[in-house]
């Protein structure tokens, strides 16, 4: 998140970012979308400016006590639709290795963004993205990290900040492996 931080701030961009757990997706096939749709949610509060409407579009539930037994809640609302580098650290064969890659956040009607919430943590915020050329075999199967960091991305210049981001990460000793990109 520091090195992301950097770059973002370095290219004049909202450096505002948030982990997210890959909790499920399938295909969608309406409304003008045709895609392979991921949920993502995080039960800490995303920035304000990655959601729809910032402040004025988000609320705070009570946080389930089954996983924060003395209350609390979180900045919840949905993840605005746009530009989105993702990327996942972990270890292995003894190495710290990342995965990143491409997104694009989408808008999905009220009826499903809603069925798709029941069918997870509710109190929670809330990102719907397809992963650019990344597909549900190669983006999810077995994730070795399910949590991915996620910031959004000016578009015109979204390829730009993943390849430095990626040198950046290179130079400090990652094995990078670039998705769908």
């Amino acid at each position: 998140m520091l090195v992301t931080n950097r770059v973002w701030a370095a290219m004049r961009f909202d450096p505002a970012t948030t982990l997210h757990d890959v909790r499920w997706g399938e295909h969608y096939k309406g409304d003008g979308i045709n895609e392979f749709v991921w949920l993502f949610q995080i039960s800490a509060p995303f920035p304000a400016s990655h959601l729809i409407g910032g402040y004025a579009g988000a609320i705070s539930e009570r946080q389930p006590a089954m996983y924060f037994r003395l209350g609390g809640g979180t900045l919840k609302g949905i993840c605005k639709p746009g530009e989105v580098v993702w990327s996942r650290v972990f270890t292995q064969d003894g190495k710290l290795q990342v995965d990143m890659g491409r997104g694009t956040a989408i808008e999905l009607p009220a009826a499903e963004t809603e069925r798709r919430w029941r069918e997870v943590t509710y109190q929670w915020p809330s990102c719907t993205l397809c992963c650019t050329a990344s597909t549900r075999t190669t983006h999810g199967a077995a994730p070795i990290e399910p949590r991915q960091h996620c910031i959004c991305a000016d578009c015109r210049s979204c390829d730009r900040a993943l390849q430095v981001k990626a040198t950046m990460l290179s130079k400090l000793g990652l094995a990078v492996h670039l998705c769908g990109v």
